[in-house]
């Protein structure tokens, strides 16, 4: 008698164990993780010049919408979509056009990334990595006032190109419930663009920017 209840307090034991080792995996094979959260972008810039030998161009940072899903392959890998409403950033001359508008510029940066989730000792706090390829779209690209009367005409565009790039990412999820979680996560991403200036229909002067931001999100995921 002694020995089966000796038996079934192991067994029972173990099975508790078991559950308990199953819930430490906040994030499991088939979720679909949903974040959402205050993104920032903060451009690491550099560019070639624009008329001179001393000039050049810088970006603004800016905060908006961001949002992600992923979809968990396994307990340890996830396939994430990254996606914002449009950041707007005002760009700006540099050097010897330091202090000149040279307009404003939208883009909408989504990106694909693989997520590895390594094992943790608990499902409070779970971090990921990514690695992944961004494709940066530009649009509503408008000369600034300033820089129309720099130029002497009011025919004036600024056209930037489309990038595609690399993109690297951190991040964690604290789990405060069931199945919410407040999230954090930093992306490093490439993103390098030729900007045109172009003057009464016809390209003036030819710009290389290399933006490649940091961008920071804080929000809240979702996992069902």
């Amino acid at each position: 008698m002694i020995k089966s209840l000796h038996t079934l307090t192991v067994a029972t034991a173990g099975m508790f164990i078991s559950l308990g080792a199953m819930e430490l995996l906040a994030h499991e094979e088939g979720d679909f993780i949903l974040r959402v959260g205050a993104a920032h972008v903060s451009p690491n810039d550099d560019s070639s010049n624009v008329l001179g030998t001393d000039d050049g161009v810088t970006v603004d940072s800016s905060t908006g919408l961001g949002f992600s899903g992923t979809w968990m392959l396994s307990d340890r890998w996830g396939f994430e979509v990254l996606a914002a409403l449009p950041f707007e950033h005002d760009v700006e001359g540099t050097g010897s056009l330091s202090g000149l508008p040279i307009g404003t510029v939208k883009h909408l940066p989504p990106t694909v990334s693989f997520q590895y989730y390594p094992d943790v000792d608990g499902d409070i706090f779970n971090p990921y990595f990514g690695l992944g390829v961004n494709y940066t779209l530009f649009l509503d690209e408008e000369a600034s006032p300033e820089l129309k009367t720099a130029l002497g005409s009011d025919d004036v565009e600024l056209s930037l190109d489309n990038s595609v790039g690399l993109a690297a990412q951190v991040g964690a999820d604290w789990k405060v419930g069931d199945n919410w979680f407040i999230n954090a996560g930093v992306w490093y991403v490439d993103i390098d663009t030729e900007a045109d200036v172009i003057v009464n229909g016809a390209t003036a002067t030819t710009v290389d920017v290399q933006i490649d931001p940091w961008v920071a999100m804080l929000g809240f995921a979702w996992s069902f």
